[in-house]
This record gives structure tokens, sequence and C-alpha cells, in this order.
């Protein structure tokens, strides 16, 4: 009998013998997702640094070759992981491979209605190109290239909902701490929260960034040392605790297009206050699962923040319907999505 081939999934994968080896890129979750449904995987490089996973991504193309027929490449919007991908995705079609291009990244909006070619060359090299959410599909699709639309999978398992019934001014924001995650914003609307809630509480938590030190400063400038918490980067059990002590969800990000901590925390059963940036509004239907403001809206968040609060029917109502609406992202369905796209890439 012939043994079934693996899938060979490139990309970003964390060392699982690390200290922060509960974190979980989007390449994890799938390999994950596919081992759990007896698929076999063959994982790209969990090594440290660009050179290191560059060499290994090369040395696994070519001799593991044998093992493999379809591949699974991501496509990411900044220059340096471009270029891997494309001496990546060509190797592979020299040793004619089948190549599942996903296209992640929250810059590739920018290069795409701005024309970048090599963005639209990548995605006609792939015998199929797909993408987690319609708002990056549309965008391709608006330039003449087809893309199918493959939620990232999340396991549900360890997301139990938590029935809030009063809605608190327990405020959670977690991302890196980075300008395109705009964490200054977040201050800023604490600053606001502090001023109407004296009981007001923040918890900032996400790994280190060039902001850190700009954020805790300002948090001190307006004497919030009492009212926001900066516990570093978290841990599964440390987001359910937290999950437990917070009642409401913020997104203060510069760009993205579909944050997986959104359904995450909308799993959770926390009501999300997110600015409306990427695709941030294919998730989000203010008002329905959600309430949202303009990037960068700091009295705007606020406002809406206290609208949560202070009408308690309203908020019941969103976080019904978005804890409704992230079924789509369970493993489950996108499971079936992935066999079905697997199966036109292995028949043509």
């Amino acid at each position: 009998m012939r043994k079934e081939k693996a899938i060979l999934i490139l990309g970003m994968f964390v060392d699982h013998s690390a200290a922060k080896s509960n974190i979980r890129t989007a390449e994890d979750r799938l390999a994950e997702m596919f081992e759990k449904n007896g698929m076999a995987v063959i994982r790209g490089s969990s090594g440290s640094g660009r050179l290191k996973r560059f060499t290994d991504t090369v040395k696994l193309i070519v001799g593991k070759r044998t093992e493999y027929d379809i591949a699974v490449v991501p496509l990411f919007g900044t220059w340096p992981a471009f270029i891997w991908q494309e001496i990546a995705a060509r190797l592979l079609k020299r040793l004619g491979k089948k190549l599942v291009l996903g296209v992640h990244g929250g810059s590739i909006p920018a290069r795409v209605e701005a024309g970048a070619q090599r963005f639209f060359k990548a995605v006609k090299r792939a015998d199929v190109a797909y993408a987690p959410s319609s708002y990056m599909a549309d965008l391709f699709m608006g330039k003449g290239y087809k893309i199918a639309v493959v939620e990232n999978p999340v396991d549900y398992h360890e997301y139990s909902f938590r029935h809030k019934q009063e809605i608190r001014p327990r405020l959670l924001w977690m991302r890196a701490f980075s300008d395109i995650y705009n964490p200054l914003m977040a201050i800023r609307v604490a600053r606001r929260m502090a001023e109407k809630y004296p009981e007001f509480k923040m918890v900032m938590a996400g790994k280190d960034g060039p902001l850190t030190n700009a954020a805790k400063q300002l948090a001190a400038s307006y004497q919030l040392q009492n009212h926001i918490h900066f516990p570093g980067y978290i841990s599964m059990q440390q987001k359910q605790q937290l999950a437990d002590e917070c009642d409401i969800y913020i997104c203060t990000n510069k760009i993205d297009n579909t944050p997986v901590s959104l359904t995450e925390f909308m799993r959770f059963g926390l009501p999300v206050v997110s600015v409306n940036v990427g695709g941030i509004p294919r998730l989000i239907q203010d008002g329905v699962n959600g309430l949202l403001v303009n990037d960068d809206d700091d009295d705007a968040m606020f406002k809406k923040i206290h609208l949560l609060i202070s009408d308690g029917p309203l908020a019941q109502s969103i976080i019904r319907n978005a804890y409704s609406f992230t079924d789509r992202f369970d493993e489950a369905p996108v499971l079936q999505k992935w066999r079905k796209l697997l199966q036109q890439v292995s028949e043509a």
C-alpha cells in the first residue's frame, strides 16, 4: 500500500523547547490541525534568526523532496520575508511541487494598492492562493487574481465562555509594543477612563518592543501607575486568567487584517472595542458583534467603552453575537475548507 505523502508547511514555527513555546503562529496552528486529523506534516524551520531559518528551509525543501508533493508557503509584505518566500517558491516549482500560497501580513494591502508587480507574480506562480479573510482576498480579486478564503483555525477547547453579567471598567490590551499596534493610543484611552472611573484598571500584555518604555513613561506622566499593569508576554493560562479579570478587550492597531486576538476574546465572552482599520470591519459590525472607532481616536474609543459599561442590554447582545460569529473560525469548518483546497491542488 502506497504511503500518503506529507504536506510541507513553511513559515515561522516556534521552538517548543523555548521558554515561550506556547506562542502559536498561523503555521503552527495549521500544522497542529492537520496532525490532529491524521494528516502527515513536514514543518519548516523553528530556528532563530533569518539566515538560520532560510538555510534550514532550503535544506528541508531539497532534502525531503521525495516525502511531499504539496507545499504551503506564506506570502508576507515585508521585503526580507518576501524575498525568502520568492526563493522558496521558485525552488519548489523547479522541483515540480504544487504550491499553495497563503497571503498574510498587514503591509500587503498597501503593496497591492500600490500595484507592486512582484506580489501579483507571486500569486500567479502559485497553484492555489488563499487568504484568511475576505478583505485580503477582495484586494487581489480587484486586480484580477482569484484568492480562496480559508480562515486561520483556532482550537476553541481552551476558550471557555465567561458569563459577565456586569461590564466593569476593566480593560485588556494585548499586542507587541510596536508602532503598528499603537500602544500609546491605549494609554490615552486609559487617561480618560481613570478620570471617569476611579476604580478603572487596564492590563497591557505583550512582548517588549520599541515603544515599551514610551508607553510606561506616558502612563507615568498621566499618573496611571496604579491603574495600568504591564505583565509582559503572557501564556495561554495567563490569558485565560485575564479573561476572568478583565471585561472589555480593546484593539488600537494601525494596520491589521484578521487579528486572531479579536476572535479569541470574542470567544472568551469579552466585548471588543476596536479601531476600524484594514480588515477589522469584516470581523466586527459596529453595534452588532463589537464596537468600532476611527484610527487613533482615543476620545471615541473612551465613549464606546463607556457605552458598554452603561448599557447592559447592548453589551450582552454584542457578547452573544460575537460568540456566535467566532464559530466560523473553529477547526472543524476550517479543516473542511482545507481538505477541499488540497484536493483541488492535487487534482490540478
